[in-house]
């Protein structure tokens, strides 16, 4: 019988699966040939996160906008909608210790959900805002057509 630091990751993994898919703890230890307690510890880490890939969430270079940042990011764009980027970037630097280009706020904008036309001077635009526009275009078209 194996302790759990013994077991590898494929047998972690067996016993995650047997126990997620209604099997006992018993048939469990009996199916991957380890101690029960094995199996309740395997399967209690999984269960409360502690089991995880060893390579997530620590892979590439560390944001320069960390989720605080896209928070006040965020304020920064609700309180001017008409902002443009360069102008967003340069009231997120002007308290912080750390400057971030242009591009990065970009960057940030976009996995955030909101788009723009150009990097630079353009108006941030939400989903909202760009319905709207396309319900004004649409009816102004119609109008167009009728004269």
């Amino acid at each position: 019988m194996q302790k759990r630091s013994d077991l590898s990751d494929v047998q972690k993994g067996m016993i995650i699966d047997f126990r997620a898919k209604g099997g006992s703890i018993s048939e469990t230890d009996n199916f991957v040939n380890c101690s029960r307690a094995a199996v309740v510890k395997v399967y209690r880490a999984w269960q409360y996160g502690t089991i995880q890939n060893q390579r997530r969430g620590t892979c590439g270079a560390p944001r320069a906008i960390d989720d605080r940042g896209e928070r006040r990011l965020q304020r920064c764009v609700r309180a001017n909608r008409r902002a443009i980027v360069e102008q967003l970037t340069a009231q997120m630097n002007q308290g912080a210790t750390k400057s971030v280009s242009s591009t990065t706020g970009q960057r940030t904008l976009l996995r955030m959900g909101l788009r723009s036309r150009r990097l630079v001077n353009a108006p941030m635009l939400t989903a909202v805002h760009r319905r709207r526009w396309l319900e004004f275009a649409r009816q102004y078209r119609n109008w167009t057509s009728r004269g």
